[in-house]
C-alpha cells in the first residue's frame, strides 16, 4: 500500500493515484475495445463496470 505523496508540500492521499493511474488505463483499454463496448446492450455500465475493475484492481495489487 502506498502511502501519502507529496507534492510541492500538498499531500495527495493514496487513492488520488490510484485514481489518476486507473484514469490513465481505462482511457487506452477503451480506446482500444470502444467498436466492441459499443455493441453490449448498456456500454455505460460496462464503461463504469472496467473503471471500477481497473481501480479495485490497483488497490488490490499494490
Amino acid at each position: 500500500m502506498l502511502s501519502e505523496f507529496s507534492f510541492a508540500n500538498v499531500y495527495f492521499p493514496p487513492l488520488f493515484i490510484y485514481l489518476l493511474v486507473a484514469t490513465v488505463l481505462y482511457l487506452i483499454l477503451e480506446r482500444m475495445t470502444r467498436r466492441w463496448l459499443d455493441l453490449m446492450w448498456h456500454p455505460n455500465l460496462l464503461r463504469f463496470f472496467l473503471s471500477v475493475s481497473l481501480l479495485s484492481l490497483l488497490v488490490i495489487k499494490f
